[in-house]
């Protein structure tokens, strides 16, 4: 088995395009993190934040030295509290940017990832069919079940490499264009993280995310092992990551929406606090991930051990 998945390592990287998707993606990533260093310098609110204090000081003056009836008052207050929420969320948003913040939130572009993995899954059978090579690897004295099972652990291989160049290039470029926070503590969606957690709340993090990938990626590697085809493989794919939180939302009435395989695909949202249905575990959540990974696997390898793989 080991010398499979070796021969389906060399063969992947023997191609061009793999060497130019993982090199984009560093590339990528650190430009992104470059980016927002920039656009956090462009863009400063304190000359708005200053008119919404001014507002709210102004109404507090009316509140006090004018007579006011009941629903005028009324009006002012709850003007005055719109632009309280206002002012809240300018000053939250304008505080700079920290290495630890930049280096926590890195599993949000793991969609990158996703995407390049879904590539790989899609074509590493499919394409043994369409450039004639299947015959020949099937004529090794090997069951056909290990030789699924190591373009199948390849994929896996390939989706870990790119979740480490991702975090990688995001650490890079946290240290170089951000600073470091000057306190005990950072804040991670409204949850106070201490910095000597950082490593072990990321790290954390980019596994739940890598999970995500995974999934995708098995959905993928089974469509194109069915049909045979990289093209339907990808679009599928694409198509039911991009659109599976919509699906979810339009389900989400039903009881058996939370059994919908993209209620659960992103397990980060369980730290987040960002369910896309009331109720969820993470250990159901992961149950039925796994129940889908099963059912993905065992389609896969019934029909390339059953079908006329030759043909």
């Amino acid at each position: 088995m080991l010398n499979l998945i070796k021969n389906e390592w060399m063969k992947l990287w023997s191609k061009k395009g793999t060497w130019t998707m993982v090199i984009l993606l560093a590339a990528i990533i650190f430009g992104f993190t470059g980016l927002a260093k920039l656009t956090e310098t462009l863009f400063d609110d304190t000359e708005w934040i200053a008119s919404l204090e001014t507002q709210i000081e102004e109404i507090d003056q009316q509140l006090v030295e004018s007579d006011l009836d009941e629903r005028e008052k009324v009006e002012l207050e709850m003007e005055q509290e719109n632009l309280q929420e206002m002012l809240e969320m300018n000053i939250e948003s304008n505080q700079p940017q920290t290495r630890e913040n930049v280096i926590t939130e890195t599993f949000g572009i793991m969609a990158l990832v996703t995407l390049l993995t879904i590539i790989v899954a899609s074509g590493i059978v499919s394409t043994e069919f369409s450039q004639g090579t299947i015959k020949m690897l099937l004529s090794r004295p090997v069951n056909r079940w290990k030789i699924l099972m190591s373009k199948y652990l390849t994929v896996l291989l390939f989706a870990s490499l790119a979740t480490i160049v991702t975090y990688v290039s995001s650490v890079l470029g946290a240290y170089i264009f951000f600073p470091s926070e000057t306190g005990s503590t950072f804040i991670f969606y409204e949850e106070e993280v201490p910095v000597s957690a950082l490593w072990s709340k990321s790290l954390y993090l980019m596994f739940l995310s890598l999970i995500n990938v995974s999934i995708i990626a098995t959905l993928a590697f089974m469509i194109g092992t069915i049909f045979r085809s990289t093209s339907m493989a990808i679009g599928v794919s694409m198509f039911l990551y991009f659109t599976g939180g919509l699906i979810v939302s339009f389900l989400a009435e039903y009881s058996f929406a939370k059994y919908v395989l993209f209620a659960h695909t992103n397990l980060t949202d369980h730290e987040t606090g960002y369910l896309s249905l009331p109720g969820l575990t993470m250990p159901f959540s992961v149950g039925v991930i796994i129940a889908y990974g099963v059912l993905f696997l065992a389609l896969s390898f019934l029909s390339f051990t059953k079908r006329d793989v030759t043909a």
